[in-house]
């Protein structure tokens, strides 16, 4: 590994983190807990998915910041592929409640090298999905336009249909 990957790995982490303590900080009535021992227990649909803690407890959670709606099939089949990675076993970053009071977060799991895979990114790189800014607020939103600007690139997905 080189220094400029050994720079970009520090620098995600402490973004990572730095994200982690402003939801901590900022979500002063939640009752969600950023932890790693959330199971998905199924995916719901292209952009949603129910979850348990090893407690027993459930949530349902929306994916912040995507609107996956028009590849919805294949968008739903590579979000089983990414919660297959890690056991089923993902972490949640909570970022608020939409308006049927189910958690918005952003959701990832540990790949290969304890490398976290952001669900997000990987629809929106695959062009399954489309970033959109309405509602709750996305902490890692900037990098999610990063990963459609990767897509309408390369003609990913939604981006290589014809209009």
């Amino acid at each position: 590994m080189n220094s400029l990957q050994k720079t970009g790995i520090i620098f995600a982490a402490i973004t990572l983190v730095s994200t982690a303590i402003w939801l901590i900080t900022s979500q002063k009535n939640s009752s969600i807990a950023l932890t790693e021992e959330w199971a998905v227990v199924e995916v719901t649909d292209a952009q949603s998915m129910i979850l348990r803690q090893t407690d027993g407890n459930q949530m349902q959670v929306r994916l912040c910041g995507i609107d996956a709606s028009e590849l919805r099939n294949k968008a739903k089949e590579k979000l089983r592929s990414l919660v297959a990675i890690n056991d089923s076993q993902v972490m949640v970053i909570p970022a608020g409640k939409d308006e049927q009071g189910h958690t918005v977060a952003e959701v990832m799991v540990y790949g290969q090298g304890e490398a976290e895979i952001s669900f997000q990114e990987e629809l929106l790189k695959s062009g399954l999905a489309r970033t959109q800014q309405a509602g709750v607020e996305c902490p890692n939103q900037i990098a999610f336009e990063n990963a459609q600007r990767l897509a309408i690139a390369s003609k990913a997905g939604i981006w290589g249909q014809r209009k």
